[in-house]
């Protein structure tokens, strides 16, 4: 089999037509240049150099080798860049899942920074709700995937992974009636996305009129609150864009109501090692998930 090396020799050699300039470029001894070229015409059966006092000069099957060693040498410096780019998160694809809540909140920075900084690598993200990613995650279809905790799982085991803490309350349009008090005896319809394994706190139970609506697309439990009496259970990282401008407002809750945060973790299978970019953006997720928290101080 043709090596590399061998090849590097004999472009380098038609492109200088001197032994002794080629050995230098390539800084190896002009003897060692010859019995290179020598085994690679034996290998290959024909004379890849004319040689005469003024130089070298390629045969034409010499010449016909040389355009085709060329390519194949540029075939493999990018194979080798492409291998580095992987190894360091820069290049290839990878396929994850985010649970709706999770994936307002940190998606848009976090993709939008590595499509900055590795415009070579293809991110493909699944969203759906955790028992749909976790089938998902079984079959190889995705590398991982990050939800809310309290996501109960089949086997085989997960690794599970923190990959930082979500506040959780309770949003409401501006000039909703109970920004002006508790309302006493009024119910009010509640809105949320599938949070697996997260009940409603009780003082929302007893405000709630029926069960809950599941709406899985932020984008409409947005507007529906806003334009309804409607009590949107959330994150407030989900939801810091309509706080800010005013469009929804925080409900005040009592300090010994139920849980006031939730883990958001990152599942993935341990017979199966992390790749590169799944490390990478594991680490962007955290990063911005404290910056999401910095904000809020």
């Amino acid at each position: 089999m043709l090596q590399l090396r061998g090849l590097n020799h004999l472009v380098t050699l038609a492109q200088r037509l001197s032994f002794a300039r080629a050995a230098e470029d390539l800084g190896i001894s002009q003897s060692a240049l010859s019995r290179s070229i020598q085994s690679l015409e034996q290998q290959l059966g024909m004379r890849l150099f004319d040689r005469d006092r003024a130089g070298v000069t390629p045969t034409p099957q010499g010449r016909m080798a040389v355009e085709r060693a060329t390519v194949l040498l540029a075939d493999a410096r990018d194979f080798e860049r492409q291998l580095v780019l992987n190894a360091s998160a820069e290049a290839g694809h990878v396929r994850f899942g985010m649970a709706p809540m999770p994936a307002l909140a940190l998606l848009p920075a976090v993709i939008s920074e590595r499509l900055h900084d590795a415009p070579e690598v293809t991110n493909e993200v699944v969203v759906r709700d955790a028992h749909a990613l976790w089938a998902l995650l079984v079959a190889g279809d995705i590398e991982f995937f990050v939800t809310n905790e309290g996501f109960t799982f089949d086997t085989p085991q997960p690794r599970m992974e923190t990959l930082g803490h979500f506040p959780i309350g309770f949003f409401v349009r501006a000039g909703h009636p109970l920004l002006a008090g508790d309302c006493p005896g009024e119910r009010f319809p509640v809105v949320r996305a599938s949070w697996t394994g997260l009940p409603l706190p009780p003082e929302i139970q007893q405000r709630m009129r029926g069960a809950a609506n599941i709406i899985e697309d932020f984008g409409s439990l947005a507007a529906i609150t806003a334009a309804s009496d409607a009590i949107w259970f959330a994150s407030t990282y989900a939801v810091m864009d309509e706080l800010r401008t005013g469009k929804l407002h925080e409900l005040p809750r009592e300090k010994q109501s139920g849980p006031h945060g939730v883990d958001v973790i990152m599942y993935s299978l341990e017979r199966r090692s992390q790749s590169p970019w799944a490390r990478s953006i594991k680490q962007l997720l955290r990063q911005r998930i404290n910056a999401l928290a910095r904000a809020q101080t």
